[in-house]
């Protein structure tokens, strides 16, 4: 679907689509443990199990926090270094041709990360009671 665009825009489009399937439940879960208006949203999305057990669940959170983080700082970069190249500099350089040529390997480890995520997202979000009974259980197969 996305063949016709620059790597830029995939990169984008790709993060932007993973923000708007899965950016309630950060928000939800972030927001849990203060906010009565977040306890109703993940009570009627049936994920109130799960993040009143966020302690066990803490370590896979923060891994999940710091690569999205991660993919949003190279998305950050890529489109930034797109601008600079129409800019300032000629695409015909012998080093800009490397440098271009390194794009695409960066959109596609991106959008490979963002399907981690939403994998990883979609498992807590299933799994609910019956992960963090699971992992309080066996607390060793937690790290993978």
């Amino acid at each position: 679907m996305l063949s016709s665009y620059s790597w830029e825009a995939k990169v984008v489009i790709a993060l932007a689509a993973f923000v708007v399937n899965y950016g309630e439940f950060g928000l939800v879960a972030q927001l849990y443990p203060s906010n009565p208006l977040a306890k109703c949203v993940a009570f009627l999305k049936h994920l109130p199990d799960m993040l009143k057990h966020t302690d066990s669940l803490k370590p896979k959170f923060e891994a999940l926090i710091n690569l999205i983080k991660a993919m949003l700082d190279v998305t950050k970069c890529i489109v930034k270094f797109k601008e600079l190249l129409s800019q300032y500099i000629t695409p015909d350089m012998s080093e800009m041709v490397i440098a271009i040529a390194y794009t695409p390997i960066a959109v596609y480890w991106t959008i490979r990360s963002i399907m981690e995520c939403a994998y990883e997202i979609m498992n807590l979000i299933g799994m609910g009671h019956k992960y963090v009974l699971f992992l309080n259980q066996t607390p060793w197969k937690f790290i993978q």
